[in-house]
């Protein structure tokens, strides 16, 4: 098994329906590792590139989107059969006259709410990222 892989992904905040905030998901292509699954958008970190770095350039391959500022959520270390992975999950939001997100490396992209995020079946490296999701989501 190769060494670990660095990946930031961003939960990126895109317009909102019935007064909540959605959120943009793509679906892997299906000849990709975890294929036709859903996601957050990012990718991984290239030598020398900082994650924030990384998952702004990732944004604008994947979107054509631009963010502005990037905070940390949480991270999630995880063995596949194929690859171990670290994922840094970061929270963000388009900037005002950034292009709407498209689809530009992924099959299908959808706006969900933190609801219907939470109800998607996601890659299970992502188990971290719903919990603190859903943590941020329940009262008290």
């Amino acid at each position: 098994m190769k060494g670990p892989v660095l990946v930031t992904l961003g939960l990126v905040a895109h317009g909102e329906r019935d007064g909540e905030p959605t959120y943009v998901v793509t679906r892997r292509p299906a000849d990709t590792h975890l294929g036709g699954s859903w996601e957050l958008p990012g990718g991984k970190v290239d030598p020398g590139e900082s994650p924030e770095e990384a998952l702004r350039r990732e944004l604008e391959e994947e979107l054509g989107v631009t963010v502005g500022a990037i905070a940390p959520m949480t991270f999630s270390w995880h063995a596949y059969a194929e690859r171990l992975v670290l994922l840094l999950f970061h929270r963000t939001a388009t900037v005002p006259g950034s292009p709407a997100p498209r689809p530009l490396a992924a099959t299908e992209l959808r706006l969900v709410t933190a609801a219907e995020l939470l109800a998607l079946e996601l890659p299970p490296a992502n188990a971290p990222f719903v919990a603190a999701l859903a943590a941020a989501r329940s009262p008290g």
